[in-house]
């Protein structure tokens, strides 16, 4: 989950297809999708700085 939350876009187009067979509507899926999938993403991003967690790519030796 923690990588789908590093991508909202990806995500919301996950999201997209089982909401259209439940909202029955394309549009409202589509829209539905990238809210949920970017609050995803941003609980994620706060999360991640409120505990102070490093990521994979940052270097702390300076270089």
């Amino acid at each position: 989950m923690r990588q789908l939350a590093n991508r909202p876009v990806f995500l919301a187009m996950l999201l997209a297809i089982p909401l259209w067979f439940v909202l029955d509507n394309f549009i409202v899926a589509a829209m539905v999708a990238l809210l949920v999938a970017f609050f995803t993403a941003m609980v994620h991003s706060l999360r991640v700085l409120k505990n102070g967690e490093r990521q994979p790519d940052e270097r702390t030796d300076g270089n």
